[in-house]
């Protein structure tokens, strides 16, 4: 059988065959965990804790559980776990096609064409950098680029820099930028902020504890909402809560959705207020929310303490002017950063297995194409499908749903 892609959610696999003893290869169209490699960028940490950091059959025991590991870390945590088992990995080789026919599937690849019996797409959800097509309308000396270009502030040009896209990753590189004496724009979104510490835990653990990581798509309002922007947080510096609030007091000019582009002119919505509103309001209910189970739970845990707590958030600012223009030469403005996401692309998979948006169709990764399972997607199965804390879970379910089917194959063929 075949695995494709060699990231955490690929090498997960290969340990549950590998350790039910199902013969198999991985094909990776880069290295081991290219993305880490080449979609982030130099300074990245996770914004999971270290204690998060987990995969089949291995878990962080090192000196610093409340740590943030950095990206090379993870990229050497990942090659050393695909050498401990010896994961059949066959590096820049690209699946381009997959279609099925009676013998099985086929899949075109850039090292030929090849068989199997058995097929996990283990890609992630995101694999196509998204930029909205205003930017075509930027004149032509404005340099950009995609957040999953972005490497470090010295590889910019000269001159002031405009991050388009307020999320987690947005505000990362926004508030890197800034540090580095650069003059920072940020055209804001709809986006959340979470504590990175509060009442004597991490923000992400209370919402492991609060069951916000267990959540399945069944339970959302709307299945775009798996799609959402994480909230504001980072990993730097041992950890910090982001907060549009602080970006102002440092000198961040803040600034609405970009709407319009008029020849050197940049037009904004007026909605600013709303956006740094309603990442407040994102926080206050969250911390409202741990402050009930502390007390339905009578947990002895240290009092909110907003003088100095890591919340970030609330203080008291004079609401900002609203900026409805800005003009690239008078700002000086010479980059164009644009964290706006990503698209997910599976049209080179040419089986009855995606809906109308082109998204795999599939029960905790099992497709209704015999022998065809996913991995890795964000919200497979819980929230927490898509991060390197849910990888165990999902990886155990596919592996034990493969080594149980597997028998069933013509002949006792199991590639």
């Amino acid at each position: 059988m075949i695995v494709i892609g060699a990231g955490q959610a690929g090498l997960a696999c290969s340990h549950e065959l590998t350790r039910h003893r199902i013969e198999h290869v991985v094909l990776e169209r880069g290295r081991i965990a290219e993305s880490w490699r080449s979609k982030r960028w130099d300074s990245f940490t996770l914004v999971t804790p270290n204690w998060m950091t987990q995969l089949p059959g291995w878990k962080y025991l090192g000196d610093e559980p409340e740590g943030f590991m950095p990206r090379i870390e993870l990229i050497e945590l990942l090659e050393t776990y695909a050498k401990s088992f010896d994961s059949p990995i066959r590096e820049g080789v690209e699946v381009l096609e997959i279609t099925k026919d009676e013998s099985g599937f086929v899949l075109k690849t850039s090292n030929g064409i090849q068989y199997c019996n058995y097929v996990v797409i283990a890609t992630a959800t995101y694999q196509k950098p998204r930029i909205p097509s205003i930017a075509s309308n930027f004149p032509t000396d404005i340099n950009q680029i995609h957040a999953s270009d972005y490497r470090n502030s010295n590889a910019l040009p000269l001159g002031a820099t405009m991050v388009v896209g307020s999320g987690q990753s947005g505000c990362q590189i926004a508030e890197e930028v800034m540090k580095s004496g650069r003059k920072v724009y940020l055209a804001t979104g709809l986006a959340g902020r979470l504590p990175r510490r509060y009442r004597g835990k991490d923000g992400i653990a209370w919402q492991n504890i609060l069951g916000y990581l267990d959540r399945t798509p069944e339970m959302l309002q709307s299945p775009a909402m798996r799609f959402r922007g994480d909230p504001h947080l980072t990993g730097q510096d041992g950890g910090r809560t982001l907060s549009l609030h602080r970006f102002l007091e440092q000198g961040m000019t803040l600034v609405g959705r970009l709407k319009e582009i008029r020849g050197r002119e940049l037009l904004f919505s007026d909605d600013l207020t709303e956006n740094i509103s309603f990442a407040d309001k994102y926080e206050v209910k969250f911390c409202a929310e741990v402050d009930a189970y502390i007390d339905r739970n009578k947990l002895m845990v240290p009092l909110p303490d907003l003088l100095n707590s890591d919340l970030g958030g609330s203080s008291q600012v004079s609401t900002p002017v609203h900026i409805g223009k800005i003009n690239l030469d008078e700002s000086q403005i010479r980059t164009v950063i644009w964290a706006t996401g990503f698209d997910f692309d599976f049209n080179w998979v040419k089986m009855q297995c995606l809906d109308s948006q082109g998204y795999p169709l599939q029960k905790r990764g099992v497709t209704n194409v015999p022998g065809l399972y996913f991995l890795g997607l964000n919200w497979l199965y819980k929230r927490k499908s898509g991060i390197l804390f849910g990888i165990t879970e999902d990886a155990e379910y596919i592996g034990q749903h493969i080594a149980e089917n597997i028998q069933i194959v013509p002949d006792g063929a199991s590639s």
